[in-house]
């Protein structure tokens, strides 16, 4: 036993290691299903504060934000710090008005050593990177068919209500 130990140790010592030399050499790897920052639709939240409650980092908290907005009278919406979230994805999921996805923005894009830049006005949580997590796209991964038919519904109805409105 402790031969085979001493032996693994000598074959890992002379190997190359396996690291990516990301940015430098190369590319960074994105999956379609990355969670990465927030992006917030402020036209469609109505401030029900349900990501906030959800949230297991407590990174969400709602904040006024002056303006005309219709569905939200009023005028709360979440704003999201980084540095606590764990893009677990909850808010993005139970979102009821589907106000909030996530982008591959992860890493370098998000990085910074002023602490301060990493909470995140509504107004911020715009579409850094490409849009990968809607609450459809995770829905579909784990629900039976009858409630994505369910769900795909309701989202149609609230697109003829905001459409209408």
């Amino acid at each position: 036993m402790v031969l085979s130990t001493i032996k693994n140790a000598i074959k890992y010592m002379v190997k190359k290691p396996y690291t990516r030399q990301v940015p430098r050499k190369d590319k960074r790897y994105k999956s379609e299903n990355l969670r990465g920052a927030h992006i917030l639709y402020m036209d469609k939240c109505t401030g029900c504060s349900m990501c906030q409650r959800v949230c297991p980092a407590a990174c969400i908290d709602m904040v006024v934000v002056e303006g005309d907005w219709p569905r939200n009278h009023r005028k709360r919406f979440p704003r999201i710090d980084h540095s606590k979230c764990t893009f677990c994805a909850l808010c993005v999921e139970y979102c009821p008005f589907n106000a909030l996805s996530m982008t591959d923005a992860t890493g370098f894009e998000l990085f910074t050593t002023d602490k301060s830049k990493t909470l995140k006005m509504p107004q911020e949580l715009k579409p850094i990177g490409k849009e990968t997590l809607t609450k459809q796209k995770l829905l579909s991964s784990y629900a039976p068919p009858y409630a994505l038919k369910k769900f795909e519904k309701a989202l149609e109805k609230s697109r003829k209500v905001s459409s209408s409105g």
